[in-house]
């Protein structure tokens, strides 16, 4: 027994969730299915033999103009993007795929709205974007010292490391820096005028320095400096410096001096500063260097060169 059996290709066309038309190669609409009306409100007497570029949204109609060319030299189209005007003046974004037949001079196109999926990664790229700032405001939180804005200790710490490994063949220099007498400062005029006495001097001490230092609040009344490429002579004008600077700058209250300490590491020698003894070995040479100041009437800054050979 033979069964003919018969498929009925308009039921697919009418019943096809995606957009579906065939088009000249001009771009003049001959037959939309009635997804057109469903998702974009356009009856088909309203597109049929009509160029409907008047719908594309302004900043599409170039680049679907440029599709169309394709096309019109045999090359199809597949999931070009482009914004397509709804009869309620709103507009949808649409995946295209278009296939011609240049010999009979028609266009096969289907397409797919992408409207949900392009806000979704929208508002994914929006959230993406807001958590990366708050991650950023934490991380400068966390890294931040928060009454001079300077970097604090810690992330000081982390930071040294990888300085040091850019500067590994080079000289290296560290200094470590305390206002004097501040405790007495504290007592006598109160903690809010302590606090405007580190404000002003991190500030000062920033200005004074280069880009390619890094200063940092250690503690307290305490700061350290990083010196990329700063040899053991450079270092200590610098620490002269920032005396001069600390001694002539108009405090408000009474006269503020500070103290420096400074150490100094030879590049191509035969340990590393990527060793953490030697990472050590370098801050604490500085602060001995700052305690030696110190101890010998403040007001003066010391390099730990001058200490071993003193």
């Amino acid at each position: 027994m033979n069964h003919k059996k018969e498929y009925d290709l308009e039921k697919l066309v009418n019943n096809c969730l995606d957009l579906l038309s065939i088009q000249r190669l001009d771009g003049t609409v001959l037959q939309v299915n009635p997804s057109f009306e469903r998702i974009l409100g356009w009856k088909a007497e309203e597109l049929v033999g009509k160029q409907p570029f008047h719908l594309l949204h302004p900043e599409d109609m170039e680049s679907t103009s440029r599709e169309f060319e394709k096309l019109n030299q045999g090359l199809p189209t597949l999931s070009f993007q482009n914004r397509f005007q709804c009869a309620d003046g709103s507009y949808k974004f649409f995946s295209w795929t278009a296939f011609p037949d240049t010999a009979a001079g028609f266009i096969y196109v289907t397409g797919r709205d992408i409207t949900e999926a392009i806000e979704a990664n929208r508002k994914i790229s929006q959230l993406a974007a807001e958590l990366k700032e708050a991650n950023d405001r934490l991380f400068e939180q966390a890294s931040t010292d928060p009454l001079t804005g300077l970097k604090n200790r810690r992330a000081f710490t982390e930071n040294l490391r990888a300085l040091l490994q850019c500067h590994r063949e080079t000289f290296f220099s560290l200094m470590m820096i305390d206002v004097d007498h501040f405790k007495e400062y504290n007592d006598t005029f109160g903690h809010p005028a302590g606090d405007k006495v580190l404000i002003q001097l991190s500030s000062l001490l920033s200005e004074a320095l280069s880009d390619q230092s890094v200063i940092a609040r250690y503690g307290g009344e305490e700061f350290i400096v990083a010196l990329p490429e700063t040899s053991e002579e450079n270092s200590i004008l610098i620490a002269e410096r920032l005396l001069q600077i600390t001694r002539e700058f108009s405090w408000e209250k009474k006269p503020v001096t500070i103290s420096v300490g400074v150490a100094t590491f030879l590049g191509k020698s035969k340990h590393s500063l990527e060793d953490k003894n030697q990472l050590s070995d370098l801050i604490e040479s500085a602060d001995k260097a700052l305690y030696h100041s110190k101890i010998h009437g403040r007001n003066r800054s010391t390099h730990a060169s001058g200490i071993e050979c003193g």
